[in-house]
């Protein structure tokens, strides 16, 4: 064993004729008997601690099982070592008695040859008692360890006389059932331990362990957060605080709303306290989440996650019982789409409640129960300055309650009206499966606490390319705001001008008798029979430059105007074009360095427009250095691929993948 267990000396005595010089010496020798105390040096040693001075029992109050052992047993509470400097700063020694009331109990030397004591055998046997157990721990240094206790039944324990532990729940014996963070300071430590004996077995062990910061993140609760009736929520550190320099280097703390876990709305670094407010406004309630990122003291990163509320919990009815108080308002100046979707909301509510909610402008005074469609009068005055009117085209949205009113808002285009459908989808369960298929639960109550939800397209353009998509209404309700070719539809679309576009660009009835040259050079022949064009003559790029920036005067209903390839192979095999194949190691190379070229061109005449082309069959592979412009788009075209597995595991879209 790593500890050492001093003991007292043996004083050996030559014949002499001094009685009095004998008795000095017999007492010198009591009383570093009396005096002794185990002391355990070396640690943290992963040993358990068998030698200790022991004091017991002390009678306790029983109490029934029916009552729980969620509190220590009436009595526990009492100092039985008030006679001895108490339990914060006991005088210990073996021999020593302790008086209580009538009794006379000794602290006595005991010796465990198990990893326990037990303390049936060392002290009584009896139920509903008390007991304590002390030792002390000389430390070579300043050190945090580890402190790794198991009990039958509760306790506490103190360490240099400050409580660090505190069970009242019984329990069976098990080592390291407990795990402590504890500092022992350079020189002598007192440990002492108090446990209860609540019926049945009775015992403890315990042992320091090396500091060890993967057992923090296993074992430890570290922090958490305590709600407030007023004033924001509080996170406390649940270790002593003397520790954190020895323990933490640093711990960062984010918020966010749980039902936004990627909107952070608070973030500071975590300035040692007890107590710390989190910086969320407690006015209205919200459900949150707190991150903490920490490092410890040797390198090793942490994080916890910790699920909060804050604010008062107020719950606020729309509709009860065949009855609602609630009128939808929309804007004077409200766009088309945003108008559609209050008359949507009006709809599908009377659908799902048989409720009719009158539909108002934002020109009169605003009420309390309100649902505000659209950025207005109403919901500014709701929002604050904070924030801003979005963009028109901003497709993001965002649904809230500010108390009983509630703000759906976005971009007056599309944001608005997507935020609606989203706000029936998410809280009433609609859905529109097909034009011809919806389904609207019925509800005679819906009431809510707390609206905040929020969403922001990951793909600009959204088209599902299937009969029942091509429906304009059922497309606007999901979001698809794109079409192969332009079409009536609430809050309009992001279409597309054609595709294969390089002959109807470039008819080959009209320049290919006086200029083969600008069309495919196959087989060492210029050709338009299934061919393509030539990309690097400087006349195709002009006269393809000049009749796509006419097409996009003439339609400027499109967003994305298509220089594209025919719909079949046969791309030009000329010197110029191969080497920029040879370069790029693909045939889209001339592509897109063709494509680049005329969106540069149209770029100033046509900022908010994009050129759009293919990577398809032969131009699929994409190019080692050519990027495309920021005013480019191209479609990667599966339509080779077999869609009766996952492109992953069929062999046939292995070459797919790759380019994917």
């Amino acid at each position: 064993m790593s500890m050492n267990i001093e003991r007292p000396k043996v004083v050996r005595l030559a014949p002499m004729k001094s009685l009095c010089l004998f008795a000095a010496l017999f007492l010198v020798s009591a009383m570093s008997v009396s005096a002794e105390v185990p002391v355990y040096s070396g640690e943290p040693s992963s040993e358990f601690l068998h030698d200790w001075l022991l004091c017991g029992p002390f009678s306790l109050e029983s109490v029934p099982e029916s009552a729980g052992d969620f509190h220590h047993l009436p009595g526990f509470e009492t100092d039985f070592l008030e006679s001895v400097g108490g339990e914060t700063d006991p005088q210990v020694e073996d021999g020593k008695v302790v008086s209580y009331k009538e009794q006379a109990v000794p602290w006595i030397r005991h010796t465990s040859k198990d990893f326990s004591v037990d303390l049936d055998k060392a002290l009584s046997t009896k139920a509903f008692v008390a007991g304590y157990a002390y030792c002390v721990i000389d430390s070579t240094r300043d050190q945090v360890c580890f402190l790794a206790l198991g009990t039958n039944d509760g306790g506490r324990m103190w360490l240099n006389g400050k409580q660090i532990w505190d069970r009242t729940q019984g329990r069976r014996l098990s080592a390291d059932d407990d795990l402590l963070i504890v500092q022992l300071k350079k020189g002598r430590n007192t440990l002492l331990l108090k446990i209860e004996e609540r019926g049945g077995d009775w015992g403890f062990c315990v042992r320091f362990l090396p500091f060890d910061s993967n057992k923090i993140i296993d074992r430890f609760s570290l922090f958490r957060v305590d709600p407030k009736s007023e004033g924001p929520p509080i996170l406390r550190f649940l270790q002593p605080l003397s520790l954190v320099d020895k323990v933490f280097a640093k711990v960062e703390l984010a918020v966010s709303p749980q039902d936004r876990p990627d909107l952070e709305v608070w973030r500071g670094d975590w300035t040692p306290s007890e107590e710390t407010p989190i910086h969320v406004d407690p006015a209205e309630y919200g459900k949150y989440n707190l991150i903490l990122d920490g490092t410890f003291t040797d390198g090793k990163s942490w994080s916890q996650e910790i699920p909060f509320t804050a604010g008062k919990r107020v719950e606020y009815t729309l509709f009860d019982k065949g009855r609602t108080d609630y009128a939808i308002v929309v804007g004077k100046q409200a766009s088309d789409s945003e108008r559609w979707a209050a008359s949507e909301l009006q709809h599908w509510l009377k659908e799902i409640s048989g409720l009719d909610f009158p539909l108002r402008s934002d020109e009169g005074a605003r009420g309390e129960l309100e649902i505000v469609v659209g950025f207005n009068r109403h919901s500014a005055e709701l929002l604050g300055k904070e924030i801003s009117r979005p963009d028109d085209a901003d497709e993001s949205f965002t649904y809230r309650n500010f108390g009983p009113s509630i703000v759906i808002w976005g971009g007056k285009e599309r944001g608005t009206m997507y935020g609606v459908t989203t706000f029936l989808e998410r809280e009433f369960g609609c859905r529109w499966y097909t034009p011809s298929v919806t389904v609207i639960p019925r509800k005679n109550r819906y009431s809510f606490v707390r609206l905040f939800h929020s969403e922001s397209p990951g793909i600009r353009v959204r088209n599902d390319f299937y009969y029942e998509a091509f429906d304009p209404t059922w497309a606007a309700r999901n979001k698809v705001n794109g079409a192969m070719g332009y079409r009536e539809q609430p809050g309009g679309v992001e279409c597309y001008w054609s595709v294969h576009t390089f002959y109807q660009l470039m008819p080959p009835s009209e320049f290919f008798d006086e200029h083969p040259e600008y069309y495919s050079l196959i087989d060492g022949k210029r050709t338009h029979d299934h061919a393509q064009l030539c990309l690097t003559n400087p006349d195709v790029l002009r006269i393809v430059t000049e009749r796509l920036k006419k097409v996009m005067r003439e339609n400027p209903q499109y967003l994305i105007y298509s220089v594209s390839q025919n719909d079949w192979h046969g791309p030009c095999q000329c010197d110029k074009c191969q080497a920029i194949v040879k370069r790029e190691g693909s045939e889209s190379g001339p592509v897109i360095a063709f494509v680049n070229q005329v969106a540069e061109a149209v770029e100033k005449e046509f900022p908010d427009k994009f050129v759009g082309t293919l990577a398809y069959q032969y131009t699929r592979k994409p190019c080692k250095t050519l990027k495309p412009r920021e005013n480019v788009v191209i479609r990667l075209c599966s339509i080779e691929c077999c869609f009766s597995h996952d492109f992953f595991s069929c062999p046939y879209n292995a070459s797919f993948v790759e380019d994917l």
